[in-house]
């Protein structure tokens, strides 16, 4: 096992910190596809049901947000 500098664990923890909010994201378009679909069996408008669950894509500062909360995780003593 080998130790890893700073720059490595910053990138493994924005990494992380990444693929929790791809997943946030993907959970949140499969949900809006569930609601246009619903919406279309129930002869609704999808383009409302679009426009209500369309998911806001995160920021890059939002991702710097994130990997700093598990880092706080990480070195808290």
């Amino acid at each position: 096992m080998s130790n890893k500098n700073p720059f490595e664990i910053r990138f493994d923890t924005l990494a992380m910190a990444k693929d929790l909010l791809d997943r946030a994201y993907d959970t949140q378009i499969q949900q809006m596809y569930n609601a246009i679909d619903n919406a279309k069996e129930q002869h609704k408008d999808a383009a409302e049901a679009f426009e209500k669950y369309v998911p806001k894509m995160y920021t890059p500062q939002e991702i710097i947000k994130q990997a700093e909360e598990l880092y706080e995780f990480v070195t808290k003593k």
